[in-house]
């Protein structure tokens, strides 16, 4: 199987599936943050955690799975009670510290990818850095934080979902996934939660100068009114679409699996 949970194996099938020279490893970053009153604080890194899984079900090549980095850089989230931040040297110094891991079983090729906005930028630069650090490894991460969004967006308006061009976090796209991943009982009432809508000019980057809670008091973007499971079950199949054939192309993988998404196998 493709998909290899590395907090699963033994160390003798750690260092056996390091001896496969086509095997890529591949770190989910996520974050401990608010997402409005009605998601857990949770929701990034849940859902980092299967759309890698789903990725690497796509792939022929093994892909090994570190265990999800659970807390990203959220200082924008601050103002909200429950929210975990790390700073950049503590973030990239656990980057490290699962890239060495990987390393020492013998892979030699490694993909970032974050659910979680504010890394993004962060995953750009450290993953143009590492060459100087292992020479001889790739190390590649996903950095299109608005294509990101974008193909969530249109795979929800594809489901049927009426969004509003704000709709970034805690709306109806991440309500719809956390209702098709964690289940209805993980979700609060959400139908009267409301959130900010204006999209006035630069809103997405005065969340980081300004913080989250001076744009949006209930910490939400969009609204998510009529989220359900279906569409964020679409909506997941088109994320881990996006994000398989970055990895694909990134580390000149071969063509992908025919098998059905796991979110869809009995």
């Amino acid at each position: 199987m493709s998909f290899v949970e590395l907090k699963y194996l033994t160390s003798s099938e750690a260092r056996a599936v390091g001896q496969d020279r086509g095997a890529v490893g591949l770190i989910p970053i996520g974050a401990l943050e608010q997402h409005g009153p009605h998601l857990p604080l949770v929701t990034d890194s849940a859902l980092a955690e299967v759309l890698a899984a789903e990725v690497a079900a796509r792939c022929r090549e093994p892909i090994v799975v570190t265990p999800t980095i659970m807390a990203g850089l959220s200082e924008h989230h601050a103002d909200f009670p429950g929210t975990v931040t790390l700073g950049p040297v503590t973030l990239g110094a656990v980057i490290q510290a699962y890239i060495t891991a990987l390393k020492r079983m013998g892979l030699t090729r490694i993909g970032l990818f974050s659910f979680h906005g504010g890394n993004f930028r962060f995953l750009g630069k450290y993953a143009a850095g590492c060459s100087s650090i292992w020479p001889g490894m790739q190390v590649a991460a996903y950095t299109d934080f608005r294509r990101f969004l974008h193909v969530m967006f249109q795979a929800g308006v594809k489901a049927g979902l009426k969004l509003a061009s704000t709709d970034s976090h805690a709306g109806a796209i991440e309500t719809s996934l956390a209702l098709h991943v964690m289940g209805e009982h993980r979700v609060r009432a959400f139908e009267a939660v409301t959130g900010y809508t204006a999209g006035e000019a630069g809103w997405l980057e005065a969340i980081e100068t300004k913080g989250v809670q001076a744009i949006s008091p209930s910490g939400v973007f969009g609204t998510p009114g009529g989220a359900n499971a279906g569409a964020g079950k679409v909506i997941l199949n088109a994320l881990s679409e996006e994000v398989a054939v970055w990895l694909k192309d990134a580390f000149k993988l071969g063509e992908f699996n025919s098998s059905a998404p796991l979110h869809e196998r009995s």
